[in-house]
């Protein structure tokens, strides 16, 4: 990918503006109309269509907006026009394909795609993106979108423009390897993929090699669940569980397709061993709360996670679409049998393109928009992984090996190091009987807060973190990075938390961010609906706007930083961020001071 020039709109009752700035070379190109009446000229026309028409170009939400507002604007729409249309697209929540067919515009030829899909969090902005990946400027914008404005504040809001262009690109140069994926799955499949997400992608794939080009089914009133007859157990409280959720009819919620979880499902807790479990609609969850535990001589810690554990379920069983049919279970198993010879052949592009198409196919399922709709299937794939998951911890903890945590497709064990061998006779059988295959990992140490948020330790000394405790990416939120990375350290091999706090020097792991619905005010100073901070010895709380209530997070005293800085603030409070890590170790169950614990 060559070339490329990213692009954004911007429109206001008086004002229009486009601009275009080369990735590689900085470049930056602005056409712009201001007056209510005004319209781009004749020339400018001409030149936004030469490089539409000449350039690859992307940008951010640019299908559901700019491509219609450029369009638009191409046909000589005036300011006032341009901007009804972006309140209807922005607040009237407006489909830009039934906007398009009502103007009845002609097609603009370009080679454009957008990279608001392919990111890999659901539903949020730029400026919150650009805050994960430690844009220079959060920069929110300061004029009321539905006022006229000057020709000195023209100037500001072609500024803003600009650095939207380059936290945008700063987003597609973290997401390149996803797009390149997509520029190589488009040209195997024929097909422009790279705008899509990855269930958008897969949904693609499979209705385009399955040929089926009929309607959305429909939503139906209930669906009913029936076990594959390897799922066997023991026990009488298991062989319950099992029959009551082969006697129930699950309804289907009319607003959103999905099955209800029963009022007996949501109360049903089920204990093997020194554990409780959840069974669930979406997976199964041990109910443990801060636990560590440590290999020592006498005992091991063993991970053991299914390998692909959805689409193996799908292709093991035969699940299919009904309104699809088996040709969906044949081209499924294609996909998965072809995955299979791309990785022996080490073809890394097709391996990991087949990959996301049997990871992301499953999603869809449980979406009564795609033409891949199956409620019944996604409840038999979700139960089922549940009830054989609970048939091995049977069978582990029927030896005396304690299962101390699980998730949806896989277990942990405490296991006594004379009880190895058993275990592993275990698990090749059960994979024998569900026909799944199983990698097992052995950690050093493992350190639970709950389900969703622990720190793991291998063998060979990597660190493999859950939620609050995992690393900062585009999934997860700007939250004082250096915290968890003490943490992390400190359970690793005992580094001193203010050791790795007063040792970094890398401002934006200081740093905390958060959207504020209505804004949010420091001292008086307005910020913006997204606003980033870092703890100081010399700061004060922020509050809403709207209310003056205090923003979560922040009454401990904070500092904005909506510009990010070179260099790490002179009144920065490193207590605060010691004694932040110290209380997040406790809620592991660690105590400070005693990596033995």
């Amino acid at each position: 990918m060559e070339n490329l020039v990213v692009l954004d709109v911007e429109t206001l009752p008086n004002y229009w503006l486009i601009a275009f700035k080369g990735v590689d070379t900085g470049k930056l190109l602005t056409f712009e109309a201001y007056g209510e009446h005004a319209s781009l000229s004749a020339d400018d026309i001409a030149k936004i269509k030469q490089i539409m028409k000449t350039r690859t170009t992307f940008g951010f939400n640019s299908n559901k907006y700019d491509l219609p507002m450029i369009r638009y604007a191409l046909s000589g729409a005036r300011c006032n026009a341009l901007h009804k249309l972006s309140v209807k697209l922005i607040e009237g929540n407006a489909p830009s394909w039934m906007v398009m067919k009502d103007l009845d515009l002609p097609e603009l030829k370009c080679d454009h795609f957008d990279i608001c899909e392919p990111s890999p969090a659901v539903m949020i902005s730029l400026k919150a993106y650009g805050t994960r990946i430690g844009s220079k400027k959060l920069w929110e914008f300061f004029v009321d979108p539905h006022l006229p404005i000057d020709r000195e504040t023209a100037d500001r809001v072609r500024d803003y423009c600009e650095n939207d262009l380059d936290v945008t690109i700063d987003l597609f140069n973290e997401i390149k390897p996803e797009i390149e994926l997509r520029v190589f799955m488009s040209s195997e499949y024929d097909t422009d993929l790279r705008s899509k997400s990855g269930a958008q992608v897969a949904e693609a794939i499979l209705l385009k090699e399955t040929g089926y080009n009929g309607d959305r089914p429909s939503v139906p009133a209930t669906v009913s669940y029936k076990a594959p007859p390897c799922v066997q157990f023991v026990s009488e409280q298991l062989r319950e569980l099992k029959d009551g959720l082969e006697a129930t009819r699950f309804a289907i919620k009319k607003a959103n397709g999905s099955p209800i979880e029963p009022d007996w499902m949501r109360k049903s807790i089920t204990t093997l061993g020194k554990t409780k479990y959840k069974i669930g609609l979406g997976g199964i969850h041990d109910k443990r709360t801060k636990s560590v535990y440590t290999t020592n001589n006498d005992f091991v810690i063993l991970d053991v996670d299914v390998e692909s554990y959805y689409p193996s379920m799908i292709i093991e069983f035969g699940y299919s679409p009904r309104h699809i049919g088996k040709k969906f279970y044949q081209v499924y198993k294609k996909i998965y049998t072809d995955r299979l010879q791309a990785k022996r052949n080490k073809d890394k592009n097709k391996d990991k393109s087949l990959k996301l198409v049997l990871n992301s196919a499953f999603g869809k399922m449980g979406s009564m928009y795609s033409k891949l709709y199956a409620p019944d299937v996604m409840l038999q794939v979700t139960l089922t992984g549940q009830l054989m998951l609970l048939m091995l911890i049977e069978q582990i903890e029927l030896q005396g090996v304690e299962v101390f945590y699980a998730n949806t497709d896989g277990i942990t064990m405490y296991c006594p190091r004379d009880k190895v061998e058993l275990i592993e006779v275990l698990i090749f059988d059960w994979e024998l009987v569900t026909g799944m295959v199983m990698e097992t990992t052995e950690f050093k140490r493992t350190c639970i807060r709950d389900v969703n948020n622990f720190v793991n330790i291998t063998a060979n000394g990597d660190v493999k973190a859950k939620g609050v405790y995992a690393e900062t990416s585009l999934s997860k939120g700007l939250q004082t990075p250096i915290v968890f990375e003490a943490v992390r350290k400190y359970i690793l091999d005992g580094t001193p938390i203010e050791q790795t706090i007063r040792g970094c020097k890398v401002v934006n792991h200081f740093l905390a961010a958060r959207t504020v619905k209505g804004g949010a005010m420091w001292r008086g100073e307005y910020l913006g609906k997204m606003v980033r901070w870092y703890y100081s010895t010399d700061g004060a709380s922020i509050n809403y706007k709207l209310n003056g209530n205090l923003v979560p997070k922040t009454g401990d005293g904070v500092h904005p930083m909506m510009d990010l800085t070179d260099t790490l603030p002179s009144n920065l409070n490193y207590d605060w961020y010691v004694n932040e890590a110290v209380e997040m170790l406790k809620d592991l169950g660690v105590d400070y001071g005693n990596t033995a614990n």
